[in-house]
């Protein structure tokens, strides 16, 4: 399967409290549903629509990030059907399109929670390369 649209629906953040002693930051994707949507893109293919809420919480209570969207996916008609069928018996994805379909998530989402994070006053939720000396030798290292 190829994914072939990612988009947002709904993008909601909520500062509770100011950053004080010590915090923690979980994220977390939950696939709400797959569907077959009715698009005509190429003959003798399907196409799923992969419904998703990413979110990152500051714990204990200090802030959180929702993002809600779909993912597209075009595959063959007994791929998708079969795709379609073990989510709904199962609630779980193959490993492989789980894989991809997190990976796009966590891309796309990844990019705009920083800059909210940014704009809020929150550190980010992912640890950001940095740049440093070191003291003996006067050199910059990169650690990422």
């Amino acid at each position: 399967m190829q994914i072939i649209g990612f988009n947002l629906t709904k993008i909601s953040i909520q500062r509770e409290e100011a950053l004080s002693g010590n915090f923690k930051v979980t994220s977390k994707i939950d696939v709400k549903n797959i569907s077959e949507e009715k698009i005509d893109l190429a003959p003798g293919k399907s196409v799923a629509k992969l419904d998703f809420e990413y979110s990152i919480d500051y714990e204990p209570k200090i802030a959180e990030l929702k993002f809600k969207g779909f993912i597209l996916l075009l595959g063959d008609p007994k791929e998708i059907k079969d795709t379609i069928t073990d989510w709904k018996k199962k609630n779980t994805l193959l490993t492989d399109i789980k894989v991809r379909t997190f990976n796009t998530i966590f891309h796309k989402c990844n990019i705009k929670a920083i800059q909210l994070e940014d704009e809020l006053g929150l550190p980010p939720h992912i640890q950001m390369p940095k740049i440093k000396t070191e003291d003996s030798s006067k050199k910059a290292t990169y650690t990422g």
